[in-house]
């Protein structure tokens, strides 16, 4: 780590190392964290590359950091009932150095907070209130093990005598291969639930799935939020309130107004004439609301605006306008076996083929849409929607 000619600590992150090197930058970084960071992506061949981190790069590190790390494959967190929320993995502990991995990503998500970018990862309402050190409710269990919630719900209006189900106070578990009886309370495989208990049980039951079977986890991941933000400052918050500071609002109405007046012509793209930019701005205001998200989760990763409005999306909303490649003839398309294969296998990639016609592009990390020069209205927005509902084609230059 080095510091620029402004007193920016600037980290270097190899893109073939991005979680490790994070991780070792980020971690030795301490209350500097706080502090504005620039980031300096290394390529492949151990060059620096080229640019001045003015939030491009970090917006870019944040993004392919959770997607890594919250892949459920990852193990360090796990996708709710709904698969619309994550919450952490109680098997995590299997993970070397699962704690400060989950620390990590405690700090990664303040320094995002702090900054002001919005990441497409939403949390669970029950782990928000945890992080906020208020406890769960019952239906939050609905998020973790809908079955669970149900047999429960079962437990607490059964007509009959609950004595007859053969509950006790304890869960039975499954810890790396052995199986384990966890009491609820002292002695609790011992203790039947009856009538009078049941209520109390049910509780305790929704309490541990909840809470205790991921209180670690939970720990960890606020010893590093909290390094980065004031805890008494996050209290202030509703766990609603919260996600929405964390990923935005799923509800949120995109003022397609208010972000063309903040948006951008990048100049090393092709002009455009204001023609084929009105067409673009008529195109996205007859999108359905679904569509103005999957535009802006296309072009910025994150389908929520930012909070204060499009004046605060950092970089800016940029549009590159790029020559548009002609189709060619029938008797040019024609081509050898290896060429169809190459197709093929375009197709299997990326979704789409490229026979059919040039569409858009992003660059994530600079909020930039590079953009076609068609020839017509009516191309131009078919070609927009196939790329944003398709999600066709992140493009790095």
């Amino acid at each position: 780590m080095e510091a620029t000619q402004t007193r920016i600590p600037t980290v270097n992150i190899r893109r073939t190392h991005l979680v490790g090197d994070g991780w070792e930058a980020i971690n030795s970084m301490g209350p500097g964290l706080r502090r504005k960071i620039a980031i300096r992506f290394i390529d492949a061949q151990g060059r620096p590359e080229a640019g001045v981190d003015m939030g491009g790069p970090f917006k870019e590190f944040l993004e392919t950091l959770c997607s890594e790390v919250f892949r459920p494959e990852y193990g360090l967190f796990r996708p709710s009932s709904s698969l619309l929320s994550f919450y952490p993995n109680p098997d995590c502990v299997l993970l070397p150095d699962w704690q400060e991995q989950m620390e990590f990503v405690g700090k990664i998500l303040g320094k995002a907070m702090m900054e002001g970018h919005l990441v497409d990862v939403r949390f669970a309402s029950f782990f928000l209130n945890l992080l906020l050190s208020r406890p769960p409710h019952f239906d939050d269990l609905m998020e973790v093990d809908m079955d669970l919630w149900k047999n429960l719900r079962f437990v607490k209006s059964y007509q009959g005598d609950v004595k007859d189900l053969g509950l006790t106070f304890a869960v039975s578990s499954n810890h790396f291969g052995k199986q384990q009886t966890i009491p609820l309370v002292s002695g609790g495989d011992e203790v039947e639930v009856t009538n009078e208990n049941r209520v109390n049980y049910v509780m305790l039951m929704a309490d541990y799935h909840l809470t205790r079977k991921i209180h670690p986890q939970t720990a960890a991941f606020r010893r590093g939020l909290f390094s980065v933000v004031s805890v008494d400052w996050m209290k202030l918050f509703t766990h609603q309130e919260l996600k929405v500071l964390m990923s935005g609002s799923e509800d949120a109405f995109i003022d397609v107004d208010d972000l063309r007046k903040h948006s951008q012509i990048d100049p090393r793209g092709s002009f455009p004439s204001p023609t084929v930019l009105s067409w673009f701005w008529t195109s996205v205001k007859k999108l359905s609301e679904e569509q103005k998200r999957l535009l802006l989760k296309f072009v910025t990763a994150c389908s929520s605006p930012p909070l204060l409005g499009f004046k605060h999306l950092n970089p800016p909303f940029t549009i590159r306008f790029v020559p548009l490649q002609e189709s060619r003839s029938p008797s040019d398309r024609k081509s050898s076996s290896s060429s169809s294969s190459k197709r093929s296998i375009f197709s299997r990639i990326f979704g789409r083929n490229p026979a059919a016609g040039q569409l858009p592009t992003s660059a994530t990390c600079f909020n930039m849409l590079k953009l076609p020069l068609y020839k017509s209205q009516k191309a131009l927005s078919e070609k927009l929607i196939m790329a944003i509902e398709a999600k066709a084609g992140f493009d790095l230059q």
